[in-house]
């Protein structure tokens, strides 16, 4: 079988940005990647039929290459227009579209502005502490998680990215901290665990607090149990190759490995949540119900997390009405269709007639309620 290959190149201020379509065919895949300044930011993976033949291979290529080509030029325009506007709530859903591509100057200048035209956009700081993260300014990344908890004390994911924060900090004390607070308001944190166990890690070979080297192995070995248990991803062959030099008092690659097994899940739960750019898209006219049903999910696993999260189920609610269009346009369909079958059925007239009716009421409910969500 043929390799076809596509490339194309988008300069906006500054920055280059390179987007490499090909089909792998050992795989059978079609996999589009987005590149700034030869750096991978993104890529999509699509598999294909092996029986499938050469001109629907290139058409596949071609259709994959079209798409990531014009996602990237949809957000950038989206980036240019937005950051110009008075608009909070629009620069946070585009911020965290643009944090799960991994444009990470982009999302931070959004959260940023965000925060500022809304000091109590607790929402917003929280993306703001994870951007800074991804960007190494730890500093600001304490700062902004702490302006998250001080408006948000009650939320478990805010406690446990300010632990992240002081642990990039090596403040193993003050990360500890936060962790176990994380803990205490969700039992079931995985992440909390995890990271609570690397703390004592490092806290050991930094020797900052003698009073938590107690039972260094046994204890981290319990928590990150725990954490396996909630989320059994975490045991890739790194993980048990880390536990292995955790029981030999290897430390160091212990601290190496377990970090490693963290970061490579952060990365594959960031791409999985693809999802906040769809939730951005509520506002546009890209939006499919492949793409509500994505964010359904992604919100039902965020309040299993997070149970006393109120937006989350407010945000949810709103998904749910904007699949009802979905569904709505589906019902609506089938009338036609069994009006281009027999044109006298009277039933099935009066019903396409009364939705067409209604739908441009729900239609104007749900942009209505989409349009004030978060606010």
């Amino acid at each position: 079988m043929e390799s076809y290959r596509l490339s194309s190149r988008v300069v906006e201020n500054e920055k280059e940005f390179l987007i490499q379509t090909a089909n792998d065919v050992k795989l059978g895949v079609i996999r589009a990647s987005l590149f700034v300044n030869g750096e991978l930011l993104d890529s999509s993976v699509v598999p294909h039929s092996e029986e499938i033949g050469e001109a629907e291979i290139l058409e596949l290529v071609k259709t994959a290459h079209s798409e990531k080509k014009s996602e990237l030029e949809y957000l950038l325009k989206s980036f240019t227009e937005v950051v110009e506007t008075d608009r909070p709530e629009q620069m946070y859903y585009l911020g965290t579209a643009l944090f799960c591509k991994r444009m990470y100057s982009e999302a931070q200048q959004l959260f940023r502005t965000a925060v500022k035209l809304r000091h109590d956009y607790h929402e917003a700081y929280f993306f703001l502490a994870q951007t800074n993260m991804a960007l190494h300014q730890v500093d600001e990344a304490i700062n902004a998680a702490g302006k998250a908890i001080e408006l948000k004390p009650e939320y478990a994911d805010y406690r446990n990215i300010l632990g992240e924060a002081y642990l990039e900090a090596e403040s193993c004390k003050r990360a500890v901290i936060e962790f176990e607070e994380a803990i205490k308001k969700n039992v079931y944190y995985a992440d909390a665990y995890f990271n609570l166990a690397i703390t004592y890690i490092l806290n050991a070979i930094k020797k900052e607090d003698f009073a938590l080297f107690s039972d260094l192995s046994a204890k981290c070995l319990d928590l990150l149990g725990k954490a396996v248990l909630i989320y059994p991803d975490y045991q890739t062959p790194a993980y048990h190759e880390a536990a292995a030099a955790l029981s030999g008092g290897d430390l160091k690659r212990a601290l190496v490995l377990f970090r490693s097994v963290r970061d490579d899940n952060k990365d594959k739960r960031r791409q999985a949540k693809s999802s906040y750019f769809n939730r951005f898209l509520l506002y546009t006219e890209w939006i499919s119900e492949n793409n509500i049903a994505d964010r359904i999910a992604q919100l039902e696993r965020d309040i299993d997390r997070n149970p006393d999260y109120v937006d989350l189920y407010h945000e949810l609610g709103v998904c749910h009405l904007q699949r009802a269009k979905f569904s709505w346009q589906k019902g609506q369909y089938y009338f036609e269709k069994a009006l281009s079958i027999n044109k006298n059925l009277e039933k099935a007239r009066r019903a396409l007639d009364l939705s067409k009716e209604q739908f441009l009421k729900l239609s104007d409910t749900v942009a209505d309620v989409s349009e004030k969500n978060s606010h």
